[in-house]
């Protein structure tokens, strides 16, 4: 079975993954911003005053003179727990990130009830792969301090990104409520409630945080996905073009359009698009994939081939450039032992899959071997009893195997 064209909102990426493009209005990125969430306390006496000193030379990113000062601030108060995060942040901000961990998890013992320690605590963790320890510090910062915007952000994140939408809107919400005009923390919910199921839902968020995040293109993509899922393509049409407008060189965008176009049956504009992506990304597998399926539907064998064999150069597991390859030797009645083997590296990848099992099975066919045919097919309809065509393949295949 032919893997074919059958556009549907990719899954969205992380908040994480997309949050240094929103700038200042971003939803946390749990790899690349500094691990401390505030560090900046008013306080009196000399520790504070040499706090304070720290605080300003930190401003105007004088790291030498704000580690003297932070440090003359720890020794009059050893257990300041804002000089020690600072000193986590210096050391972040040097790229000494096991440094960063140590003076965090100082903070963390001095106080544990701080909410800004175990905030900064669970980002660290974060950085550092340990995310259900990260989970534990971030939900303990949350509960912590009820005004608390980052953790909550931070945490909602983590859970989008493991995929776990769900969990992560009601923390998106409470984010919100305490800050309602961040747009990264709007876009960020807009994407949870799109990777939900939410689609009109999702559509409103990303309409706001378009708003909030004027001249970036992110908010606008996300919700053409949006208004496409939820049957408006003359809405996603529009989203995508305004993202456009703002980066044409927007590789995201520039996909999507073709997408968009695709679902048109405007193939001929669609493949102009994916190129584009392609030109500006060579290295991104998605637009060689799209072109290959745009020109398999139209009947263009020779240019399909050639897009699909790209996509496995970039990535030899890609399932369904692997399966579409064997279906169109199939087609043709060609290269049946490579068909069958990039069929049995499709089903390896994927073999949950159903139709990467019926591809295979048609390889096997036409090489004569009906035994396997049925084999691989009983498996494929345990996959999916309900389909149709598979169950039909396997009628087929059990004739061919009693006429032998």
């Amino acid at each position: 079975m032919t893997y074919t064209f059958r556009f549907a909102p990719r899954r969205p990426l992380p908040a994480a993954a997309l949050v240094l493009a929103l700038l200042a209005g971003a939803a946390a990125d749990l790899a690349a911003a500094p691990v401390v969430n505030d560090i900046s306390k008013p306080a009196s006496g000399v520790a504070e005053d040499a706090y304070r000193r720290g605080i300003e030379a930190l401003g105007k990113n004088d790291l030498k003179t704000a580690e003297t000062s932070f440090r003359e601030a720890l020794r009059q108060n050893p257990q300041m727990v804002s000089a020690l995060l600072a000193m986590g942040e210096i050391a972040f901000m040097s790229r000494r990130t096991d440094d960063a961990g140590r003076w965090i998890e100082q903070a963390v013992k001095a106080n544990p009830t701080d909410a800004n320690a175990q905030a900064s605590l669970g980002r660290f963790l974060a950085l550092k792969g340990r995310r259900a320890e990260a989970e534990v510090a971030l939900k303990q910062a949350a509960a912590l301090d009820g005004k608390a915007f980052r953790p909550r952000v931070d945490l909602a994140d983590m859970l989008l990104s493991r995929g776990d939408a769900e969990a992560a809107i009601p923390l998106y919400r409470e984010a919100l409520a305490i800050s309602p005009d961040h747009p990264g923390a709007r876009y960020a919910l807009g994407q949870a409630l799109l990777s939900a199921g939410y689609p009109a839902a999702a559509a409103t968020e990303l309409t706001q945080a378009a708003s909030l995040a004027k001249g970036n293109p992110l908010p606008l993509v996300a919700l053409a996905r949006a208004e496409f899922a939820r049957k408006q393509p003359d809405a996603a049409m529009k989203a995508v073009d305004q993202a456009l407008q703002i980066q044409p060189t927007l590789v995201e965008g520039l996909i999507l359009k073709g997408d968009l176009l695709e679902s048109r049956g405007l193939p001929e504009p669609a493949l102009r698009h994916y190129e584009r992506a392609s030109q500006l990304a060579p290295k991104l597998v998605l637009p060689h994939l799209r072109t290959g399926m745009v020109q398999q539907q139209r009947g263009q064998p020779d240019a399909a081939n050639k897009a699909y064999q790209r996509v496995i150069e970039l990535d030899p597991k890609q399932p369904v450039a692997l399966n579409n390859l064997a279906a169109l030797a199939v087609a043709r009645g060609q290269n049946l032992k490579q068909a069958e083997l990039w069929a049995r590296r499709a089903v390896a990848v994927a073999p949950r899959a159903a139709q990467l099992h019926d591809t295979l099975a048609s390889v096997l066919l036409a090489q004569g071997d009906h035994k396997g045919a049925v084999s691989t097919l009983m498996t494929a309809t345990e996959l999916a009893p309900r389909d149709p065509s598979i169950r039909y393949h396997l009628g087929k295949a059990l004739a061919k195997d009693l006429i032998e």
